[in-house]
């Protein structure tokens, strides 16, 4: 890692630490998911990609363990995120995917939280992929549909929609109702059911501001 880089994940970091210093939150959970957040219960966290920043400062120092992908700008994703404590999983569909599947199911099962970005890293956007419907199978471990909304903010008009929430402003954070995969359950079928929690969510979330 070069000077440019170190320097890019400091700007990073300190970005979304001035954000999450200086917005209003409102928080609006579902009671399954405050119950199991209360009891310290291990969970899978999934957001649709672009929703990112805000959710790493209210998960910090949680020691979520977050599958991030082997490009470039996944190291500065983990390099940032370290920095607020998350703990990082490398690969996806196209490089290191099934060694990285298998390193989180591990995690899961040793009582660690997990963070995926089910329609990441290269789309399409707002499609599951099956990779946190087998890690949730494996563990055991519910998955927690999340986003955030910000009233201000600047959307990068790519294919994740990127939302870069402005410091000083008001930010929505809500969780959803827990999904349990159970062994014999139909991925298809799941992977739509976690679609439209996440729409919904997410729906929720932009509501709020």
């Amino acid at each position: 890692m070069n000077i440019l880089d170190k320097l890019l994940i400091n700007i990073g970091f300190f970005y979304i630490w001035l954000v999450g210093k200086t917005s209003r939150t409102v928080v609006d959970n579902a009671p399954e998911y405050e119950e199991l957040y209360k009891n310290k219960k291990p969970v899978i966290f999934t957001f649709w990609h672009g929703r990112q920043i805000y959710l790493v400062w209210a998960h910090r120092n949680e020691g979520v363990y977050i599958l991030v992908s082997k490009s470039r700008d996944g190291g500065y994703i983990t390099g940032i995120t370290e920095k607020f404590g998350c703990k990082n999983v490398r690969g996806s569909t196209s490089r290191g995917g099934f060694e990285a599947l298998c390193s989180l199911v591990e995690k899961g099962k040793a009582g660690n939280p997990i963070a995926f970005t089910p329609d990441g890293p290269r789309g399409p956007l707002k499609k599951v992929q099956p990779g946190v419907l087998v890690v949730a199978q494996k563990t055991g471990l519910p998955i927690i549909p999340m986003s955030s909304s910000a009233k201000r903010k600047y959307i990068v008009r790519n294919w994740d929609e990127f939302h870069i929430p402005f410091p000083f402003g008001k930010v929505a954070l809500c969780h959803g109702k827990p999904i349990y995969i159970k062994e014999n359950d139909d991925i298809q079928e799941k992977s739509k059911e976690l679609e439209i929690a996440l729409d919904e969510i997410t729906a929720k979330s932009d509501s709020l501001i």
